[in-house]
């Protein structure tokens, strides 16, 4: 009686509450399985980062073999060897696991067994330099390594490798999709069960008396939500009306901090230029005039303020050179290296027949760029090339190029080899700073700007520039380039 009197449509609820616990098994089953492919899918993800953790770590291991080596036989220090040992051990073991991880793709397990011949051909090649460090001194073994043939093997390497992580790149951009696929689905799938289940737990309270109670506490609560909700806009929206203000201050900024820029180079050509003029000016009519009243000691004097002037206004424009690479420079256009480099020998003429010395130009691509950058570019590398050789041996430079094919947007690579002085490296990153230089003004003239400006202009075209070396031995720069830019690209 007590069941009827509060529920007189107890066969409905009761039907009603049948179908809710038949639709809630449903969904559980349902989201089980549902649950269970997700998983699967963000299985198969995270065996992809394997891999190409793997891959990294392959890498890793052969460079801290190759790093090793090289310090033994710079150095002939015995613990310099630790990560050459301990990095043949990591690259056999990431290699067994690599065949374990690809067992499912055949093409990624031919890759693995070229990969493995090609690091067994380089840890040969480190076995060997060590052989020959030993046996017949470190000569020997720096001779082993200017051939070229390590850096020919772990260009060979890497080249693999990239093929192996671009395939597992793809495979995990579509897993990650698949993943994201499924969770989607199961997101939608229980959202919209849920929605039913509750609609239907919701039919079943409207059979009872106490559903329009319930109701009104629903739109008292979702009425506090908006309410809510419409304050959370309004902090919102005053939030990124003061960020709006704070952006245009940024750019008002940043418009006169450029105007700033250009005012300095404006006053660092014309009116820095004029004192220094006038100082070289009045130098040359006071010892013209005046010479024989100064004396010895006078004109000495004088000789020292022309000099100083003198490398002032070189500074002067070194720095303006640094700060125009991007201010100033030319939209990119299909250029042609090796043409460049022709004229830049056509124009380092003299000095070459000065030292006594020979430049060879291989095969350079063409490629899009600034021509008068690249033209200054390879001036610089090539004329310090011909300045840095060493004392009683002519200068021999050879300017070479390459395409690098890895699946993706083609790369150039080209590269200025010399047989100077070279220099450590240690040095490395300073070179490439302004102002630096490794040796005084008495040695060899300069600034310390041109590898700076080197590098900034190879950094405007979206590439890379560094530098292989050691002392006595010559030095090799390498500049990566992209072949193709963005069109339109512009000197902004």
């Amino acid at each position: 009686m007590i069941i009827k009197t509060l529920f007189p449509n107890r066969g409905r609820l009761f039907a009603t509450f049948g179908l809710i616990l038949a639709f809630a098994l449903a969904d559980a089953v349902v989201s089980y399985r549902m649950t269970l492919r997700l998983v699967e899918n963000a299985r198969w993800v995270v065996h992809t980062h394997e891999v190409l953790s793997e891959l990294e770590g392959t890498l890793s291991a052969l460079k801290d073999a190759e790093t090793g080596e090289r310090g033994y036989l710079i150095t002939g220090d015995e613990s310099y060897l630790m990560p050459y040992k301990t990095g043949i051990v990591e690259v056999q073991e990431h290699l067994g696991s690599l065949r374990s991880l690809t067992s499912d793709n055949a093409r990624q397990q031919r890759r693995i067994a070229a990969l493995s011949s090609l690091i067994a051909h380089r840890l040969e090649q480190l076995r060997q330099g060590l052989d020959s460090f030993r046996t017949a001194g470190p000569a020997a073994a720096r001779a082993t390594i200017l051939t070229g043939d390590g850096q020919r093997t772990m260009d060979a390497v890497r080249w693999i490798v990239a093929q192996m992580t671009n395939e597992e790149t793809r495979l995990l951009s579509r897993r990650s999709e698949t993943s994201r696929e499924s969770g989607r689905t199961v997101l939608w799938t229980l959202s919209i069960a849920n929605l039913l289940l509750i609609s239907l737990i919701l039919l079943a309270a409207y059979l009872t008396q106490r559903d329009l109670q319930r109701r009104r506490q629903t739109e008292t609560a979702l009425l506090a939500v908006r309410d809510e909700l419409e304050v959370r806009v309004q902090e919102r929206t005053a939030e990124l009306a003061t960020a709006n203000a704070n952006l245009r201050q940024s750019t008002l900024e940043l418009e006169r901090s450029n105007r700033e820029l250009q005012d300095f180079a404006f006053v660092a050509s014309h009116d820095l230029q004029e004192p220094l003029r006038k100082i070289q000016a009045f130098g040359d009519r006071l010892r013209r005039k005046h010479g024989e009243a100064l004396g010895p000691e006078g004109l000495d004097y004088l000789e020292r303020m022309q000099r100083a002037a003198q490398r002032m206004h070189v500074l002067i424009n070194d720095l303006l050179t640094f700060s125009r690479v991007t201010s100033r420079g030319q939209p990119f256009v299909p250029t042609d290296l090796g043409q460049i480099a022709r004229e830049v020998l056509s124009d380092l003429e003299v000095r070459v027949e000065q030292t006594g010395g020979r430049v060879e130009i291989g095969d350079l691509p063409t490629l899009d760029a600034d021509p008068l950058q690249m033209r200054q570019l390879l001036q610089n590398l090539i004329g310090n090339a011909l300045k840095f050789h060493r004392d009683g041996e002519p200068p021999v430079v050879t300017v070479t190029g390459s395409l690098l094919a890895d699946g993706g947007p083609p790369w150039a690579r080209i590269v200025v080899a010399d047989n100077g002085i070279g220099f450590d490296m240690k040095y490395l990153d300073r070179i490439f700073t302004p102002f630096q230089r490794l040796h005084g003004r008495a040695e060899y003239e300069g600034t310390g700007m041109g590898l700076a400006v080197c590098r900034r202009i190879v950094e405007r075209h979206g590439g890379a520039l560094t530098a292989e070396s050691a002392p006595g031995q010559g030095a090799r720069f390498l500049i990566t380039l992209p072949v193709r830019q963005t069109q339109g690209e512009s000197a902004a």
